[in-house]
């Protein structure tokens, strides 16, 4: 079962760092709502993918090594600390857009 899961991580890599490296390019002048920075958000997505992609590597040879129990725990794991991660980022780049925001508005 360790091959689909690695699969599955390094799939799910590539699709995200896809996904937002053609939605930045595509509209590069248009900023998200609230103000959120896509360069940001690309720059999160891609230390995260690389992460995530070498973590599938990972689970393929720990599985290949004989050990398929703990290359799943891993992937599965991986793939939820991927979440966790995107969210945190999310939150941190609304957080400093939304400062920003304010302190160009005080700006006398």
């Amino acid at each position: 079962m360790y091959g689909p899961l690695a699969l599955l991580v390094v799939a799910t890599a590539l699709f995200a760092s896809g996904l937002v490296w053609w939605r930045v390019r595509r509209r590069a002048a248009e900023p998200l709502p609230g103000g959120v920075d896509l360069e940001q958000v690309q720059g999160f997505v891609f230390v995260g993918s690389g992460a995530l992609a070498v973590l599938g590597v990972a689970v393929l040879v720990l599985g290949l090594v004989g050990r398929g129990g703990p290359a799943e725990a891993m992937g599965v794991l991986g793939l939820i600390a991927y979440l966790v991660y995107l969210l945190v980022a999310v939150v941190l780049i609304r957080r400093t857009a939304r400062r920003g925001a304010r302190r160009a508005a005080n700006v006398p």
